[in-house]
């Protein structure tokens, strides 16, 4: 037991190792490692999966992409709907759209050729990332030629990179 506890070396496991380290008894409080295996899973893992990712899945502020890259969002949001047994259509697709950063869905809005099946949230998935592609490639020519452009885009505010708002103006030079 202490072997596994010497593992936990981040995060809320780090936290819990120490707390049993610490406590009176320490690790010799477990009688055997069925009884660590008990307050280790009470710990780590809700009673309920399915229910926890279901109330999750009804709060965008818990899981939506906020500034998260659209991997992590699309992992993050698979992994919810998977333990809550969600099924495809078009509730799921809403939902994923909903938590999608403003500034990819006004590009989805504004650029997307084809719009995706609102009964398949993999079609979702591929639109998004499309679209993901296509921000991460204007924003680097953005930041290399930063002379003005006369689409919208010029205002959007990527949410990987840490420069946003419109591109600055070329330096004018001196008389």
């Amino acid at each position: 037991i202490a072997w596994v506890l010497s593992y936990m070396k981040a995060g809320r496991a780090s936290t819990y190792a120490l707390y049993v380290l610490r406590r009176p008894g320490s690790v010799g409080s477990f009688t055997d490692w069925a009884t660590f295996e008990k307050y280790f899973l009470a710990e780590f893992f809700p009673i309920d999966p399915a229910k926890s990712a279901a109330l999750a899945l009804r709060n965008r502020e818990q899981y939506g992409q906020g500034k998260r890259t659209l991997d992590e969002y699309i992992d993050f949001f698979w992994a919810l709907v998977e333990q809550a047994a969600y099924p495809d259509g078009l509730q799921l697709c809403l939902m994923f759209w909903d938590g999608l950063h403003p500034a990819l869905m006004e590009h989805i809005d504004n650029f997307a050729e084809d719009h995706p099946d609102d009964e398949q949230i993999a079609s979702w998935y591929k639109v998004a990332w499309d679209q993901w592609q296509l921000m991460e490639i204007w924003w680097e020519l953005r930041r290399a030629h930063p002379a003005p452009c006369s689409t919208s885009m010029v205002t959007l505010q990527h949410p990987a990179f840490p420069h946003s708002g419109p591109a600055p103006a070329p330096a004018t030079p001196a008389p």
